[in-house]
């Protein structure tokens, strides 16, 4: 792991001990919820939307899969944001 990548995952891990309760929170409805798109990329579309604005889609697709969110999920709602 090169020094960036260090420095990112430092930054991703001090976001994430201030905000975890609220993205577990975050995740756990969006999962509570009945599945109408594949691996629920809808939900996670709504998340991404909801927290790109501060933290960038990178950070905060990370984010989301940190707290628990279905991964792959995550990354197709990612591909459709950046299409």
């Amino acid at each position: 792991m090169n020094k960036a990548e260090q420095t990112k995952n430092k930054y991703l891990k001090s976001i994430y001990s201030v905000i975890q309760t609220e993205l577990k929170q975050m995740v756990k409805q969006a999962e509570s919820k009945p599945y109408t798109t594949q691996n629920n990329y809808g939900e996670y579309m709504k998340l991404l939307t909801t927290l790109t604005g501060q933290l960038g889609l990178d950070n905060s697709s990370q984010l989301l899969v940190m707290a628990g969110g279905n991964k792959q999920g995550i990354l197709d709602a990612r591909k459709i944001l950046t299409a």
